[in-house]
């Protein structure tokens, strides 16, 4: 007897036997009665993704489908009441965005070396799920499923000659195409999107839908810059202050609280060299990110434990680069002028 049972319907439950072990699972023909009996009675299995009946070949156990389930379930019961099709596909789209986020530990360009153990969950719908962490297959496939489970058809879609994933979300007798990957740095920031078909700036919808309560960032923003002292010696200091009242960095991930703070330099400040890098921290066989910011000489980095900036000193990391301590991601800028350290 097989080891692996495809899910189609109801009747293939029938078929289970001793010997099952895996089960996919359709992400795109969504049937929460099946759903709801492997929660119940699935803890012995291990499940993957299917969409049109092509079976995923990436297995995660019972708690990361559970908690997968779990996350998804959330979104849904707390989608606000008498949203339009446009407006639940737009909730869906900001929700996922706040939810999830990128790992820079299996981001090609920041490293040499990528575990595939860890890239192998992230590939996932319910391994990301389960570790809050995407890929851009991952996080389209997701929104296949969630799109699934309100009864809207989606598709997946590959947007650039490279094989970047979009989403085709079928609404009335039209589509739009969507590119959450693109946009999750907007929604963590509480940005205007960019990437929502041609629907990024309609502040009435993202009021219903609670992503907003009057304005974008992008509004608070570029009134706090146009009140800023430019020839303050402490500039980065007072730009980090008060971004941080304006953004909600606590749930913000690092990864892409570095992508926001390039986006707010290249925006509000193109001609002043403020640079944003990537380092890490050690730890065992892991490497924990963390930002810093420099500008003549000044140097931050955000406590997340403390809620705010602080301030670090040149020394200290560069002496800890040299203990091997903390390290640079791959093609990072930044200068050690000082002393040649090997990294």
């Amino acid at each position: 007897m097989s080891k692996i049972l495809n899910i189609h319907d109801k009747e293939d439950i029938k078929k289970i036997t001793s010997d099952t072990k895996y089960v996919n699972v359709s992400i795109n023909n969504v049937n929460m009665d099946i759903i709801n009996y492997f929660l119940e009675n699935g803890a012995n299995y291990s499940y993957s993704d299917s969409i049109d009946n092509k079976n995923g070949f990436i297995y995660v156990d019972y708690d990361m489908f559970k908690e997968g389930e779990s996350i998804l379930n959330s979104i849904i019961d707390n989608m606000p009441n008498n949203l339009s099709e446009i407006e639940k596909i737009r909730y869906l789209y900001i929700s996922l965005g706040k939810m999830v986020g990128f790992d820079i530990n299996v981001a090609p360009s920041k490293n040499e070396v990528i575990s595939l153990n860890t890239i192998t969950y992230l590939n996932s719908v319910w391994g990301a799920l389960s570790k809050r962490k995407v890929t851009n297959e991952s996080l389209s496939k997701i929104f296949v499923y969630l799109c699934s489970k309100i009864g809207v058809k989606c598709e997946i879609v590959s947007t650039s000659i490279s094989g970047e994933l979009a989403n085709k979300v079928y609404i009335e007798n039209t589509f739009i195409i969507v590119n959450l990957s693109k946009d999750i740095v907007n929604i963590k920031g509480g940005f205007i999107t960019e990437y929502f078909d041609k629907i990024n700036n309609d502040k009435e919808m993202d009021k219903k839908i609670l992503y907003i309560k009057e304005e974008y960032t992008d509004f608070y923003l570029d009134r706090m810059f146009n009140n800023i002292n430019y020839n303050d010696k402490d500039l980065l200091y007072e730009i980090l202050t008060f971004t941080g009242r304006i953004l909600d960095i606590n749930n913000i991930n690092s990864y892409e609280l570095v992508a926001i703070y390039q986006k707010i330099f290249d925006r509000y400040v193109p001609n002043i060299d403020i640079k944003v890098n990537n380092f890490y921290l050690k730890k065992e066989n892991d490497r924990e990110h963390f930002m810093v910011i420099n500008f003549n000489d000044n140097y931050y980095s955000y406590n997340y434990s403390k809620s705010c900036f602080i301030k670090l000193e040149y020394n200290y990391l560069l002496e800890n680069i040299r203990n091997k301590k903390i390290g640079l991601y791959y093609d990072e800028k930044f200068e050690i002028e000082r002393e040649r350290i090997v990294l």
